[in-house]
């Protein structure tokens, strides 16, 4: 399986929840609704990983075609950047994006992310192929797959390439929102076939709840971590899909016990955020980070 990044930096302290929440906030600043300047994402970025929650924070995530503005923000001395870069413009432009990233003095990549179809029998395997030829096996790759028909076909070529799958959970539009029965058949599925994945988008809270404004239905990072640890000890579909549709905190906080936390990060790798404050400031009101 693709080599991961440790969740701990040098240096991190030995805290329990240093451990069990090690980089598992992707900041992805750059993209909706945030929409941060890149100057301000970088800004930002450094700031989070200086501060007393630092070990949460994981890579820096940025599409592709913004390499240049992202360069920009680099010059000179200064820290190495954790990278995850997302390839827009298909598997066409992955080695060019793998070769620049790696040989920037201040740019460590730690992953890929790309989106696959399997839309066409044979596809997905094809695909992964050219994937494996691009990307060393020291970077992680998560393959970004729908929820609809063929979700299983194609979780399990991800699977046999050795790679990571990414699921996506919001975006601007109310049908980007997966319900929790969707959201479930997909977690037990790469639960199944051995597979570690990410989520991004729509999971700005620890508990699931019906945003302001458009009033979209998010769901929470807490109730995914107690949903994989119920799939991890063998439940069904339809038991993960009560999990994630639980709105408790308190009953959601009861599931995700150390145990059940630590079972569910072999899995649940991380989860793109653009803003770090939301959710942490949620871990911190549930006393799972803190200074002390």
């Amino acid at each position: 399986m693709t080599t991961q990044p440790s969740r701990t930096g040098a240096g991190a302290p030995s805290t329990p929840w240093a451990e069990e929440f090690g980089r598992f906030l992707d900041d992805a600043a750059l993209f909706p609704p945030g929409n941060a300047p890149m100057a301000t994402a970088v800004a930002r970025h450094w700031k989070h990983r200086a501060a007393w929650y630092g070990p949460v924070v994981g890579t820096f995530v940025c599409p592709d075609r913004r390499w240049d503005e992202l360069v920009g923000q680099l010059d000179g001395e200064g820290p190495v950047l954790d990278l995850s870069l997302v390839v827009v413009d298909g598997p066409e432009s992955l080695a060019a994006g793998v070769a620049r990233a790696q040989a920037h003095p201040r740019v460590r990549l730690r992953a890929v992310e790309l989106p696959v179809t399997g839309s066409t029998p044979g596809e997905p395997e094809a695909l992964m192929q050219t994937i494996a030829a691009a990307v060393p096996r020291t970077v992680a790759v998560y393959a970004e797959v729908g929820l609809g028909p063929g979700v299983h076909q194609t979780v399990q070529a991800v699977a046999q390439a050795g790679f990571c799958v990414k699921f996506r959970t919001g975006g601007t539009r109310a049908d980007s929102f997966p319900d929790e029965t969707r959201l479930a058949a997909a977690l037990v599925c790469a639960l199944r076939l051995g597979v570690p994945f990410k989520l991004t988008a729509g999971l700005h809270h620890a508990v699931r709840h019906t945003g302001p404004g458009a009033g979209f239905e998010h769901h929470g990072f807490l109730n995914v971590m107690a949903a994989v640890a119920a799939a991890h000890e063998g439940a069904g579909e339809e038991t993960v899909a009560s999990v994630l549709a639980c709105r408790e905190p308190e009953s959601v906080a009861r599931r995700c016990t150390p145990h059940a936390r630590a079972a569910a990060r072999a899995w649940f790798t991380s989860f793109g955020t653009c803003s770090i404050d939301e959710p942490l400031d949620d871990l911190s009101a549930l006393r799972l980070v803190g200074r002390d």
